[in-house]
């Protein structure tokens, strides 16, 4: 499995000139270049999943999402229906097996929806993942006076 692509802000390595340039049109078009997110959440979404697309459509915001990123929304969406479903069923259940059915079920529907939540930069860290500027721009301006105090 490959890595995910970093901000060419953020790319660590030396980088070609072709590579830099493929790099930013890149994130120009991530950003720019594609049409916005679908307002209203898809019909073939519950009711509780069309609550939370309604939600996140409403507060993202400045994040990069768009029109292509609705599938892998529409499955955050999904699986957090499938989270809370579980979780309310949990409550009324009290034998064993069926318990562990359905924590089972909460366990998969989590780390699927930390998954793409991360993906889709719903969470704090990916947030600022995204926004973090690089520390080598930082140091790079730094005349030689400032970075070895020499006069």
């Amino acid at each position: 499995m490959a890595r995910k692509q970093k901000l060419l802000s953020q790319s660590t390595g030396h980088l070609r000139v072709v590579e830099q340039e493929a790099k930013y049109k890149a994130e120009f078009l991530a950003a720019d270049g594609l049409p916005a997110l679908q307002q209203t959440p898809p019909a073939h979404l519950d009711k509780v999943a069309k609550a939370e697309y309604r939600r996140i459509v409403s507060s993202i915001g400045k994040l990069p999402l768009r029109n292509l990123d609705r599938g892998e929304l529409e499955l955050y969406c999904s699986w957090y229906s499938v989270y809370k479903q579980a979780s309310d069923s949990l409550k009324g259940i009290s034998g064993l097996e069926d318990s562990q059915k359905l924590l089972s079920t909460l366990d998969k529907a989590t780390r699927n929806i930390k998954g793409l939540a991360s993906d889709l930069g719903l969470n704090v860290n990916s947030r600022m993942q995204m926004s973090m500027p690089s520390e080598d721009k930082a140091k790079e301006k730094r005349s030689l006076k400032e970075k070895y105090g020499i006069s």
